[in-house]
């Protein structure tokens, strides 16, 4: 019996399990066709929070993968979704990262502010981007420093990339907390939203595994949620950081779920 036969349903990662930057993994297109045809529930839960869940989407379905855009949920919607939550929508907020992200806020009705600004606002909203400034370290964390709550996307220090992992954004969240001396708050796997998130747009079946490349944030939350773990070589063969507990399943690439 394969590990596909052992599921009701499956969140998926996606960077170093289906993508390796846009480009997918061997076998990764075929894996998620055979989770279509068997009609197995599935959500993609990524940590990357460069693209909104429809622009994911739109990339898996440029390399043939079938998939709605509620099938993805991102760190960044996560955090967008927890700030409105707990703040509404309409605050002033210091935000970092890609015009995609910025635009995410603006359609949940946030005002971003201008980072001279700083002192109107009510929130401090970091996501990592290849743009990253002295100047918006220095807004951040002067508002964090008066007050304002300082939540991000996530703690990876890295992302898979071809060539080698990049600067994720939790190494521009490190530069925030040094100086501001205030410690954020993050959305992003290890933590639990964001798997609730998605496996309330799955149904919730039962039993449900995590498959994942990072023993610190796919595995580690998987855990946290009583979820089984299955642990993919990412596509530079890095997988990083430590897990309690172990993952149940360890395989060379999605394509091996089916074996």
């Amino acid at each position: 019996m394969g590990i596909i036969d052992q599921y009701a349903g499956f969140l998926i990662d996606l960077d170093g399990v289906v993508l390796l930057g846009d480009d997918f993994l061997p076998g990764a297109v075929e894996a998620l066709a055979e989770l279509a045809e068997r009609e197995l529930p599935h959500a993609f839960v990524t940590n990357n929070p460069r693209l909104s869940p429809g622009e994911h989407a739109g990339l898996l379905r440029s390399g043939g993968v079938l998939v709605e855009d509620d099938q993805v949920i991102t760190s960044a919607s996560a955090l967008v979704g927890l700030t409105k939550s707990e703040f509404g929508s309409g605050i002033p907020v210091v935000a970092t990262g890609t015009p995609s992200f910025l635009s995410q806020l603006g359609e949940a009705g946030f005002e971003v502010v201008p980072l001279e600004d700083w002192p109107r606002a009510e929130a401090v909203l970091v996501s990592g981007h290849e743009d990253f400034t002295y100047a918006e370290i220095r807004a951040a964390a002067l508002a964090a420093r008066a007050g304002a709550p300082l939540l991000a996307t996530g703690r990876d220090p890295t992302m898979p990339m071809p060539g080698g992992p990049w600067p994720g954004t939790g190494a521009m969240l490190a530069a925030i907390e040094t100086a501001s001396g205030v410690e954020g708050r993050v959305t992003g796997k290890p933590e639990p939203a964001i798997f609730e998130a998605a496996l309330e747009v799955i149904g919730s079946p039962d039993p449900v595994a995590m498959i994942g490349d990072r023993l610190d944030t796919d595995i580690a939350g998987a855990g946290k949620l009583g979820l089984d773990g299955i642990l993919v070589g990412s596509g530079d063969g890095e997988s990083t950081g430590a897990s309690d507990p172990a993952p149940r399943h360890r395989v060379a690439s999605l394509a091996n779920i089916l074996d």
